[in-house]
């Protein structure tokens, strides 16, 4: 070989070498992050993976108090995105002419409904820092297992929306219709709740509703806003009864007029009050009993007939009167609520 040909071949060789150690620095090594300087982070609890599983921890100085914590730091992270996807989910389905008007009524029902106890979530495992000496907890949330037995409530959901809308074509009168708007209202939302469950656990819903909401809460907003009650309870215990169930009316957004003849339908009945004898000599027992009655005045029909008892003792009778007739007096709200599509529990 030839000194020239040598030193040809020594130029090649050096290329070489240099171009692999190029390369070399440019690719990454087998394992490893596809973007040099990032480190993964590794998932300390692999038995529960995040794809499969919502998780939460909590801890405290004894285990049950770990416990305690990482179920409740579950449910409120849960909770929270709940309410925000279901609160978009409902005031998109509203239509913007009427999300302002049941904006009340939204946030009060979805708070209500959205605060249950969060079946399905258990401890998942529980561990001591042996340097601080805390205990830690894992909450978890199976989304395989908890997206089935959502997707069963709306099945069920579903078959009482059908239902209800299905009497909402043979209503009529303004209040029954006006109460099964109320109560498709209060379904939709109960289906929104169900399905932001699903989408927080990233479990698809397998069912869906058509139904055109906007149009039907126009129809409620047109109805409830030119509507008004007429409210009188009888008696000397009829004032508190009367103002209880005032306020659940005003509270849902129902208007009270003081002129019986301008109403669209009256409340009207009466409480009484009768001492109870039950050999205790140091304690006084009465029984409260309320009966009232709903009418739509255009029609003179009956709507609701409400009918309620309860027992109530104290040391002093005329506490135990205001007991009885304040318990009374709510659990006929309760039923008035119920009869207009106002469920508040």
């Amino acid at each position: 070989m030839t000194r020239k040909q040598s030193w040809g071949k020594e130029i090649l060789v050096k290329l070489v070498i240099l171009t692999v150690t190029l390369l070399s620095g440019l690719l990454p090594a087998p394992g490893c992050s596809k973007r040099p300087g990032i480190t993964p982070v590794a998932d300390t609890h692999p038995e529960f993976p995040a794809a499969r599983f919502l998780r939460a921890e909590g801890s405290g100085s004894t285990t049950i108090d770990a416990r305690r914590q990482a179920l409740a730091e579950l449910s409120s992270v849960f909770e929270s995105r709940v309410v925000s996807q279901t609160t978009s989910l409902a005031k998109s389905s509203l239509g913007p002419d009427n999300a302002e008007l049941f904006e009340k009524k939204i946030e009060s029902r979805i708070n209500i409904i959205s605060s249950v106890r969060l079946e399905g979530a258990r401890i998942g495992k529980t561990w001591l820092d042996e340097a601080t000496g805390d205990f830690h907890a894992l909450a978890v949330l199976d989304r395989v297992d908890a997206g089935k037995t959502w997707n069963n409530d709306l099945e069920s959901l579903d078959n009482r929306l059908r239902a209800e809308v299905t009497a909402l074509e043979t209503a009529e009168g303004r209040l029954p219709r006006m109460a099964s708007l109320n109560r498709i209202m209060s379904l939709c939302l109960d289906r929104n709740i169900i399905e932001s469950r699903l989408m927080v656990v990233d479990y698809p819903a397998l069912s869906e509703q058509d139904l055109d909401l906007a149009k039907l809460t126009s129809e409620l907003a047109v109805i409830q806003s030119k509507f008004r009650f007429y409210v009188d309870v009888k008696g000397e215990y009829g004032q508190t009864a009367g103002k209880i169930l005032s306020q659940t009316l005003t509270r849902n957004g129902i208007f009270i007029t003081p002129i019986k003849d301008k109403a669209d339908a009256w409340i009207t009945g009466q409480v009484e009050i009768t001492p109870l004898n039950l050999d205790n000599t140091k304690i006084s027992f009465v029984r409260a009993t309320g009966d009232v009655q709903v009418i739509e005045t255009g029609t003179h029909a009956l709507f609701a007939e409400i009918n309620e008892t309860i027992r109530k003792g104290h040391l002093d009778r005329d506490e135990a009167i205001h007991k009885a007739v304040t318990a009374v007096s709510r659990q006929m709200s309760d039923r008035l609520a119920a009869a207009l599509g106002l469920s508040e529990k």
